[in-house]
């Protein structure tokens, strides 16, 4: 037999035992046996997979779901869309877009294999075809976006990673208060002079609401659409403090001035109100003005 016979021969033994790459991620014990299957050491391989959990514990539920295929098809095919509803259930609620073919086969290899819940939905995120999520991970999702963005990283957090973190979400390998953490240290390192604050859980929009509100009162801006990103508001959240050499919260003073430096302030209503009241006192101090 040619290698390849071989490997094609031994995943079809492996499959004999309830053995498919789906399993794998799950159970890293059976990484071992897959590969004795696949080079063609049988014997082997069942002697390891005897000694594994996955014979001990899940073997004896494929072994029965076989059986009943094999003797009860009816019955069995009965089971099997039972074990598709729940599923479909349980994908819905998360949120979870995948197109119905794919779910299907997936349903039905997950029911012979004696698949878990959670091994089920670890199997759908190996197809790399979820189109999306909604629900549950959703709801999350958004909600975790709005407390970057009160903690002033939203900017910093690209589609990948809220993509990335959707799917982790769905699977159970992370949690949001994992993700929250992740956000308030990445806050932290962004805007040091705020980060005992931020670690403690209060967010920068509270912490410096007064930057908010002076960039948005001299720049005549709404400050519901400032963001944290903004070349002027960065600049006054990472000041750095001169007689210390250390980040500092910016003076108040030193703020309204730093807006007043920003091109936008010279454009501005507040900005030529200003020049006009400094004219009409120039006047005065001259006498040409009454």
């Amino acid at each position: 037999m040619t290698p390849e016979e071989i490997a094609s021969a031994g995943i079809e033994a492996a499959a004999g035992y309830g053995i498919s790459e789906a399993l794998l991620a799950m159970h890293p014990e059976l990484n071992y046996v897959y590969q004795l299957f696949k080079s063609g050491q049988k014997t082997k391989a069942i002697e390891e997979l005897f000694k594994t959990p996955f014979y001990k514990n899940t073997n004896s539920v494929v072994k029965a779901r076989e059986k009943m295929r094999l003797e009860q098809e009816p019955a069995y095919q009965n089971e099997v869309s039972k074990y598709k509803l729940a599923a479909r259930k349980r994908l819905v609620t998360s949120g979870v877009k995948i197109d119905e073919a794919t779910f299907n086969a997936l349903a039905e290899k997950a029911y012979k294999d004696g698949l878990d819940d959670n091994q089920f939905d670890q199997s759908v995120m190996a197809t790399g075809k979820i189109t999306g999520f909604g629900g549950n991970v959703l709801g999350d999702t958004s909600t975790l976006k709005s407390f970057a963005n009160s903690f002033g990283v939203s900017g910093l957090l690209n589609q990948a990673y809220w993509s990335g973190k959707s799917s982790q979400l769905f699977a159970g390998t992370t949690t949001t208060e994992d993700i929250q953490q992740e956000i308030k240290t990445l806050a932290a390192s962004a805007f040091p002079a705020y980060a005992e604050g931020i670690m403690n859980g209060v967010s920068l929009d509270v912490q410096a609401s007064n930057i908010i509100q002076t960039v948005s009162t001299y720049l005549e801006l709404d400050p519901n659409g400032l963001s944290y990103q903004d070349e002027t508001v960065k600049k006054m959240l990472q000041y750095i403090d001169p007689a210390t050499g250390k980040p500092g919260k910016m003076p108040q003073w030193l703020a309204e001035q730093t807006v007043k430096s920003d091109p936008r302030w010279g454009k501005t209503k507040n900005a030529q109100n200003t020049i006009d009241s400094l004219i009409t006192k120039v006047g005065q101090d001259y006498g040409l003005v009454y």
